[in-house]
């Protein structure tokens, strides 16, 4: 078969811009060392690193979301830690009151620091997050826990769901503690009961009913 010198020049001319453009494409790829521009460059390589992105990606929301746990339950756990704290001066007001020696004016005082540590406790139970979603109302983030009823006593108006972020591929963890699990299910959360009997002469006795 002959070629022709026009053929020649043209199958020349060819090679030498292929030859040129792959010497420009790879000085481009050294300079931003970067090989794979389309899937044109590497379809196998283009696939990967598709892959390689959307593991970042996940990796990225996966720290963000162990930040905010982090967050949340540092803000739960501080809440808990003064109610822990009120709790304890409770007991202690309760203990001192048996004091023989208490005046009326004791206990009068003690009654105000009562109320006072009892309108704390309401505040921290209705405690927020930094995003001003309630803590303790499990999913209901938008409702206040507790409400108090006009007989002093008071109700739950949260549920019993927690909150959960992905922090893993199998694992997530939740955010908060609903006040149904922390407050709800401990001992003796119904107020106890008292009435005083038909006192005997010089005699005046108090039944105590006892808790759940």
């Amino acid at each position: 078969m002959r070629i022709s010198t026009s053929q020649f020049y043209e199958t020349s001319s060819s090679n030498y811009q292929r030859n040129f453009s792959n010497v420009v494409k790879t000085g481009q790829q050294a300079s931003d060392n970067i090989r794979v521009r389309t899937a044109a460059d590497d379809p196998v390589g283009a696939a990967r690193l598709l892959q390689l992105q959307q593991q970042s990606s996940l990796l990225d929301q996966y720290n963000g979301n162990i930040t905010s746990v982090r967050s949340s339950l540092g803000t739960s756990e501080s809440t808990l830690n003064g109610i822990t704290n009120i709790l304890a001066r409770v007991k202690e007001l309760a203990v001192s009151a048996g004091n023989g020696g208490y005046t009326d004016a004791d206990r009068k005082a003690d009654a105000q620091e009562l109320t006072q540590l009892e309108e704390q406790l309401y505040s921290l139970m209705n405690s927020r997050d930094e995003n001003g979603k309630y803590i303790f109302s499990g999913s209901r983030g938008d409702t206040p826990p507790y409400a108090r009823n006009a007989d002093g006593t008071y109700t739950y108006q949260g549920d019993q769901s927690t909150l959960d972020l992905q922090v893993g591929d199998m694992l997530s963890m939740a955010t908060n503690e609903s006040g149904y699990s922390v407050f709800e299910q401990a001992l003796n959360t119904s107020r106890s009961e008292t009435t005083l009997t038909s006192p005997a002469a010089g005699d005046s006795r108090v039944g105590l009913s006892d808790g759940l």
